[in-house]
């Protein structure tokens, strides 16, 4: 799954759709962003944000996997 909260600056938007979507059917959804918080807390999460990404891309993780995995701990 793809989450990204943006603030746009044009029109157009570039989107990368990872590898295990390709030939498959995604669901794009462009809503607004209504979360009452002030600009410095967003940047602060938009600074992790960027810290953050890609620090697991190098792992084999199969998020269908690894959402039943989780699914199956809360059911016990």
């Amino acid at each position: 799954m793809v989450r990204e909260i943006i603030k746009p600056v044009s029109e157009v938007y570039n989107l990368h759709i990872p590898k295990e979507y390709i030939n498959k059917r995604v669901e794009i959804l462009i809503l607004p962003f209504s979360y009452n918080e002030n600009d410095k807390n967003i940047e602060q999460n938009d600074d992790v944000l960027k810290k953050t990404s890609g620090i697991l891309k190098n792992t084999n993780i199969d998020p269908l996997k690894w959402q039943e995995e989780i699914r199956d701990e809360w059911n016990k």
